[in-house]
Order: C-alpha cells, then structure tokens, then sequence
C-alpha cells in the first residue's frame, strides 16, 4: 500500500508540476496585424499565401534625349517584364522629402578649408542655416519607385510552418528559416533580372523597406522630413514588429463619402487628411514617345504629391494565344459587317485595330517574344487634401491632366481601395482592368524624372521640368571623384543671365571654401569683392588703371613649379620641357600681340610676319622680357638693312603712346605687382571703359582701339590662369573668362582655352568660359570632347541654337532647338522690370540635362542678389539731398536746383563713395547731405 502511494506520488509529481506553469509562459494574448503581412525577411514580404522581393527603380532621365534613345529605353523595360512570366507584379510610386539635413550635412563635410568668419557679417553657420531654411520652404521631394515581384506561392506546408512559428522557433528554429532558404536561387535570378538596363533595379534596404510601409499604411499624411533611421543590423520584421507600422493610423470611410478619412499621430500631433483614390479606366492610343509623354509622369505636374499603386499580372504565352485569337476574330467580323453586308468603308478606329490584328496574328505565327507578352493590371492614384473639399479638389485636377486621352474613374469603395497601397493587402476590386503587352506598360516609365546634379555640392536652383527638384553641383566632383575636366561652358544671348550665374557660383564656392580669379571685363562681378563677408579675402584690378606692364606678355604665362612633377616617371625631365613649352608659349603670344597692334593692312602682309617673327627669336622667351625689348630688335634689324622692320617699329611705337598699351610694356623702377603676400581667395579683373568689336565682326572693320582691347582681353585671360600654376595643385580653384569669343577668334585664345581644359583636372581647377555663341567655343579644336559642364540660357538664333545643342550633347533636328528660344520668357505686355529668375539647360557632364531655374531668392542672401542686379534703373539716380518724388514731379525745362555743398554724380570717382581718394575735395556739408540710402554701409548680417 505504501509502495502504490509512493508511485502514486511519484506519477502525479509532474502533473503537479506541470499545473505550476510560470507565469510568462502561457496566457499571453496573440496579436494578429491588422494587415496581411507577416513578416518582413531583408528585401522580402511574406503573407500567409505570397512571399515578395522588393526593388528600388533607378531614376530614368525622359527629357532631352531623342526618340530613338527613348524607345531603346521603353523596350529595355518591356524585356525585362516580359521575363517575369507568370508573376504578380506591385508597382508603388511614392515621395520623399528633399532630404536637406542630407545635404546639409555633407555639403559642410565636403566645404573644405573655408575662409574665416568677418565680424558682423554673415558668417558660416548663418549662410549653411539660410540654406536649410529656404529648401525646407520650397518643400520639394524627390520621387521613389518600388517594385514588388512575387517570388513563389505559399503551399500548406508553408502555411502551417507560419503559423507554428512561434513554437517552431524553440523546438526546430531551422524550419522556420528553411521556406526562405528553398527560395535564395530564385530570388538571386529574379535579382538579376531586374538589375539590367530599364529597371537598374537594386534589392530595396531595409531604411527603403521601412519608408514603403510608413508611406502605405499612412497614406495621405505628411511625410515626416526627419527620416526614421532603422537600427543598424536590423532587417527582419517579425509579425509583432509589424505593430511599428500601423499603430497610431487610423483608416475608415464613411457611407458613400468620396474619400477615406486617415488619422494619424506625427511628433506627438493628431493629424487627419481625407484620401480620393482614383482608378485609371479607358485610354486611347497614345504615340509614346513621339507625341506622348510616359502617361504615369503626367501626375509629375500637379503642384501636390501623388502616390501611385498598380497591380500587374504578367501572363504566360499559352494563357495568351487563346484569347488574342478570339479578339482577332471579333475585328474580322465588324470589318466584314461594314465592307460586305454594308459597302463601307470601316471607322478609322477599326481600321487601326485590324492593322493590330495583322501584327497580334504575326506574333502568334513567330510566337511570343518578351516584347510582346501580354499582362493585366489596374492602376490606382491617391491624392489628399486637409479636408474632403480639398482632396476632391485635387482628384479633379488628376483628371483634368489626363483628359482626354485617358479617361480617370472615381470609384466606391475607397476604403478598400487605398488598402491596396499597402504592401501584400488583396487587390479591391477587378473593375477598371487594363489589358495590354508589356510594351504598352513599360511606356509608363513610371521612373522618369528629374535627374541632375549631386547631393554634396552648392545649390543652384531648381528643375523646372514636368518633376519639381532642388539641383545641387559640386564643380570639383568631376575632378576629384571622377576623373574627368573642370571646363563649363556658359552660353546665353544678351540678358540670359550669364553674369547673374556666374556670380551665384562665384560667390557660394568661395563660402565653401575655393578660390577664384575672375575676369570680367564689364566690371558687375567686381561688387562681390566689396560684399562684407568677402572683402577682407579679395581684390578688385582694374587692368586700365593697374601699373604699367601688369599685362606684359612675358609674365602673363606662368613659370612651372618643380613640385608639380613630382608625380611624374621623370620629375625632372617633364618640368625641363614644361619649360620650353612656356618659353614656345610666351614667344608665340608676344608675336599675336604685336601683330594685333599693328594696322590691317601692314599685320596681313607675309613680310611683317617674318620681321616680327626674327626679332622675337632674338629677345627670347624667359619670363623677364618684354615687348620694349622686340622693338629694339627691330630697330637693330633695319640699321642692318631690314627696310620693313623700321616700319614695323615704327607701327609699334605709335601704339606705344596710348594709354591702355603701356599695360604691355612694365616700369623697371617698380616691384612686380603680382608678388603679394596676402591670401587672396577673391580675384576680380575689370576693364571698364575698354570698346571691345562687335561680335562677329571682321577683322579689317575693327579701329585701332578695338584691336588693343581684343589684344589686351587676351593676356588677361592668360594673366588669369597664371594664379593656377602659383597655387598648390590640391586646392580647389576656380577660373571665370567673360567674353570668351574674342579669345576663340585668336591662335593664343586658342591655345589658353585648350590648356585650362586639359590641366583643370590635375590641377584642381572648375574653367567657366562664358560666350553668347556656342559655336565659338566648338570653334576651338577639342572643346566639344574635352567639355564637362554646359550651361545654356536664352538664345533666338536657329544657328546658335543648333551649337548650343551640340555643346550640350544633345540630339539636334527633333524640336529642342525651339525650346531654347523660349527659355526665360519675357513680358510682352508688362513695363515692370523682367527680374524673374533666369533659366538655363543645365548638363552637368554625368549624363544629366534639365532644364533648371536660377535661384538666389532666400532672404540671407539678398545683400548678393543686389550686388550681381547688372540691370539698370534710372530710379537709382536723383539729386543729392533730393527726394525721388520731388524730382519726378519737375517740369520737364525746369532746371534742377543747386544745392549747397552738392556734390553731382560727373565730380564723383567711377566707383562710388567708397573709392573717393584725398585728392577730391569735399564740402563740409557733403556727409549731411547723404541720406541712409546712400551710404555706404554693410549689407550682410548673420542669421540667426
């Protein structure tokens, strides 16, 4: 008895033990999402019935690309659809904020070696915060494009694993991973699929994962502008962890109400935004691409984000013969039905339909190709609004950029229907199916948009295509990451706002921290030497007014530096000939030169080539020459006998007396003025009052000071590049030429332009060569393949604007020529100024062309869109000590009066109050006398 007890015991002690569960481990609730996904594996979404790989699409350039290179593309896409036989297909298109704390950040990381903050002026930390405030109120976005493709079906053995996961994941943790395993090969094929040219699809990250089911499963709420980083390592969602995406999202719909109302919480706020889904139904045959543009960018347009959501089923052949044979047979007979019963001729419509009888019938016959496989699929748009009024609204206005050729459908059932955005959800409804290849689909180009520039450079503006986009250039990426030339060309006819944009430039890569020498012969650009922030740094030459010599030939051609070859085989030897190539050079310049002062008929004659040729021979070419010294050879040549070359002296010593030539020729009693110690980041050269030829004007038409300031516009460009070869080769320099097309029409212009392209990347050098004519530069042998940059703003000219389009790489005869003449366009019927931001073609030389829109509008910077303002105003200009009203109000013979002490505008140096010197003589009333307006004080200030 006692032993039955003590077995008795013995038996119930487990069963005792078993009821003396823990309280953890048991009794707990099961959450079930409120979606059909179960788990998210990497790029991977599992449902209880379908496992997905999702893709990032690669941006797909539209604009400025000929319909040959259009069509490659759509059937590149077709090609790869067709490969996905027999797979379910989720196209999502969605928006992301621009991302500027992005840009920001890496915008200051590449701002290398930037110049000391100036007290009281804007510095740094206020002009990077301008930055990001102006962006973040542009609220620009960029556009992403993901694709889901079904990799297998879910069977009941993997149904039955999911859900015994949770058990399984003690006892066998392998079975739970092994449905995945089973599935790598045809992951890593369908991988590979959608990884060629078309899709340039790449396996979506889990941040983009993330960023997909935020964007469904709150579909119509802002997009927060902080992106939620997922933790690093973290690629696998359990069905718990689903949770994350769809608390505090709220998604219903009231009876018959034409949108779904989405409540949601961003930053602790309650947030509500009413969702029209709309439904793409009807559409005629639209001629993509030779009169349509992609039928899903139309939406690109509209001022407000649109999402997208379609889901496809790409049919295999058998499934498609059947029907296709069917269809054919139905054209037949109502083409029978009007020609033989009726004696009539069939609709144009029908007659295009039996057309495609005729090549569906030569498909069957050669079989299906993946160019002309067959898919079904419904494609749905979401817009929203504050409130119903506003996303109804904006439905409407879906419609009308679709109409007429593709008829929009507002169905019931929103609810449903805006389910469908959200990754694995069961499609709403079969209504509204389209049928077509996947030709017919991949003219869609769902990815199209807007694609230049980087994310690391200064902003610029913003794209002013069908997609609406920040554009940033960082001018060094080219050398420094890629390899390739610094030279840009800036083209634009009168007005185009080439100086406002080199300017732009100019200004906000000096902020970061290049340098610049800047020749700009009119003289707008010298204002930014005087701007607060930079004035310390810079210096504005005005080369009429500079010691004389400062253009001697011989020293506007820099001298090598050793250092610069020490990379090479032979250090020693490549600087000995970079040597004799700069002596070649100065010999070969100061004969342009002295043949450009000479008059037309004596420079065109064969013997003055040969006199001046000797004599240059004789002098040299070291760097401490100059031309005083050619003439003296000449001399010497005709006490020999050399009859001509007196003459040619002669010539020469004539030129000598004017002003502007004794910039050739140097005082030996002073220093060099180009050896200055001080750190110069700003550089400007001016040649005001300088009467530069007439554009395309011959050579024998120009007067004797035209010729001189062709000749001197030529060695300060070659005074310009100098500053590059005295400066460490690593640092980021900039060379800006105004007036290039005077240089194409010289050998030594030529030769100028040619070196800055082939030394502006191993030196570290962004060449802005600004022209009105785009031929003047492909003049230049080599600048069309040695080109990097382009920038083309408004030009009228059919021929100019066939070079422009040449410059910018850029197929020609197909209508892009028109476009640049309708660039910038200006009031007609206006007599406000035209102070509208300019626009340009911008190609930033990595395949990207758009057309863009300049833009120095933020408030931070309006102390520098002031000093670029080259447009003038009669205004700006009244009386001294007069009011502008006042003097507007004088008769017409009414003589202004005189005041006392007043100083007029004639008596007053060029520059302004600022360049007043001793010697001008001031009443002691003058400074009274200027009100705030006119005086000269700082503009900048820092933000805070």
């Amino acid at each position: 008895m006692a032993r039955r007890d003590a077995a008795r015991a013995s038996s119930d002690e487990p069963r005792r033990r078993r009821r003396r569960a823990l309280a953890g481990e048991s009794g707990l609730p099961k959450y079930t999402p409120d979606i059909a996904l179960r788990s998210i594996d990497g790029h991977l979404t599992r449902t209880s019935t379908q496992v997905m790989a999702w893709y990032r699409l690669a941006a797909q350039a539209w604009s400025f690309r000929s319909d040959s290179q259009r069509e490659v593309l759509i059937r590149q896409i077709a090609a790869q659809l067709g490969e996905l036989q027999g797979r379910w297909l989720h196209l999502r298109v969605t928006t992301r904020p621009y991302p500027v704390h992005m840009w920001a950040e890496s915008f200051d990381n590449n701002a290398l070696g930037r110049m000391p903050d100036v007290a009281g002026a804007l510095g740094w930390d206020g002009f990077l915060e301008g930055e990001q405030r102006h962006l973040m109120g542009l609220s620009m976005s960029d556009k992403e494009v993901f694709l889901g493709v079904e990799v297998s079906g879910r069977g009941m053995l993997d149904r039955w694993v999911d859900a015994a996961a949770p058990v399984l994941e003690r006892i066998a943790p392998a079975a739970v991973r092994a449905e995945l395993a089973a599935l790598d090969s045809e992951v890593a094929h369908i991988d590979e699929l959608v990884a060629g040219s078309g899709l340039d699809a790449i396996p979506a990250r889990p941040d983009d994962v993330a960023w997909l089911m935020q964007r469904s499963c709150a579909l119509g709420l802002p997009a927060p502008r902080t992106l939620s980083v997922v933790p690093g390592g973290v690629s696998r969602w359990e069905t718990e962890d689903l949770a994350g995406f769809t608390d505090g999202v709220d998604m219903h719909q009231e009876p018959y109400a034409p949108t779904v109302k989405v409540v949601g919480r961003i930053r602790s706020q309650t947030v509500q935004r009413n969702v029209a889904v709309l439904s793409v139904g009807l559409m005629e045959g639209l001629r993509i691409p030779e009169v349509d543009d992609p039928w899903m960018q139309h939406s690109d347009r509209l001022p407000f984000p649109v999402e997208w959501s379609a889901r496809i089923y790409v049919r295999r052949p058998e499934e498609v013969a059947g029907e296709l044979q069917r269809q054919m047979g139905k054209v037949r007979s109502q083409i029978r039905h009007y020609t033989h019963d009726h004696d009539l001729d069939p609709p144009m419509s029908l007659a295009r339909q039996a057309d495609r009888v005729l090549e569906v019938e030569d498909e069957l016959t050669s079989g299906l190709t993946q160019l002309n496989t067959r898919l079904y699929g419904w494609w749905r748009v979401a817009v929203s609004g504050k409130d119903e009024a506003e996303a109804v609204s904006r439905a409407q206005q879906v419609l009308d950029v679709y109409r007429p050729k593709v008829q929009m459908e507002h169905p019931e059932a929103q609810y449903k229907y805006a389910r469908e955005f959200i990754p694995g959800e069961p499609l709403a409804s079969t209504a509204y199916r389209r049928r077509g290849s996947v030709t017919w689909a991949a003219a869609a180009v769902p990815a199209a948009t807007a694609s230049v520039g980087d994310r690391r450079g200064i902003m610029i503006g913003e794209t002013c295509t069908a997609t609406r986009r920040p554009v940033a250039w960082d001018p060094w990426l080219a050398q420094e990451v890629r390899r390739s030339s610094g030279l840009t060309a800036v083209v634009g006819g009168l007005g185009s706002g080439k100086s406002f944009l080199t300017g732009l430039i100019v200004y906000k890569t000096l902020r970061s921290g290049a340098r610049w020498t800047v020749l700009d012969p009119s003289g707008p650009l010298a204002e930014l030497t005087r701007l607060p922030e930079l004035a310390p740094f810079s210096r504005h030459i005005n080369l009429l007014r500079a010691d004389p010599g400062i253009l001697n030939p011989y020293r506007v051609v820099a001298e090598p530096r050793p250092d610069h070859f020490a990379d090479e085989e032979d250090p020693e030897r490549a600087w000995r000939r970079e040597r004799s190539l700069a002596a070649a050079t100065r010999r070969r310049l100061v004969l342009d030169v002295l043949t450009g002062l000479l008059p037309y008929d004596i420079s065109r004659l064969p013997h003055t080539r040969i006199v001046l040729l000797r004599a240059v021979r004789e002098v040299g070419g070291a760097n401490d020459r100059h031309p005083g010294l050619v003439i003296d050879a000449l001399r010497r040549h005709a006490r020999d006998g050399e009859e001509h070359a007196g003459v040619v002296a002669d010539f020469l010593e004539e030129r000598r007396e004017l002003p502007q030539a004794a910039l050739l020729f140097p005082d030996t009693t002073r220093d060099d003025p180009w050896q200055d110690e001080r750190d110069y980041r700003l550089t400007v050269l001016t040649m005001q009052g300088m009467t530069l030829p007439r554009p395309g004007s011959p050579r024998e038409e120009w007067t004797d000071g035209e010729s001189l300031a062709v000749e001197l516009l030529n060695l300060a460009s070659w005074l310009t590049q100098r500053t590059i070869y005295e400066a460490d080769r690593n640092l980021r320099k900039g060379v800006a030429l105004d007036e290039t097309h005077f240089l194409s029409q010289v050998p030594t212009g030529k030769v100028l332009i040619d070196r800055l392209a082939r030394d502006s990347r191993k030196f570290n050098v962004r060449a802005l060569f600004a022209s009105q004519l785009a031929g003047d530069l492909l003049r230049v042998s080599g600048f069309a393949s040695l080109v990097n940059a382009v920038f083309v703003g408004r030009t009228d000219d059919g021929e100019a604007q066939d070079e422009a389009l040449r410059l910018l790489k850029v197929p020609t005869g197909v209508g892009y020529e028109q476009m640049l003449g309708t660039l910038s366009p200006r009031p007609r019927h206006d007599d406000r100024p035209d102070d509208t931001p300019r626009q340009f073609v911008f190609a930033d030389g990595h395949g990207g062309v758009e057309k863009i829109r300049i833009d120095l509008e933020a408030p931070h910077l309006e102390h520098v869109r002031a000093a670029l303002d080259t447009n003038p105003d009669a205004s700006r200009v009244s009386a001294r000590g007069v009011p502008v009203a006042q003097a507007a109000v004088r008769a017409p013979d009414e003589p202004p009066p005189v005041l006392s002490g007043e100083i007029v505008a004639e008596d007053l140096p060029r520059g302004g109050y600022d360049e007043l010197s001793d010697d001008d003589v001031l009443d002691e009333g003058f400074a009274d006398d200027l009100d705030d307006a006119d005086r000269v004080r700082p503009t900048g200030g820092v933000v805070r």
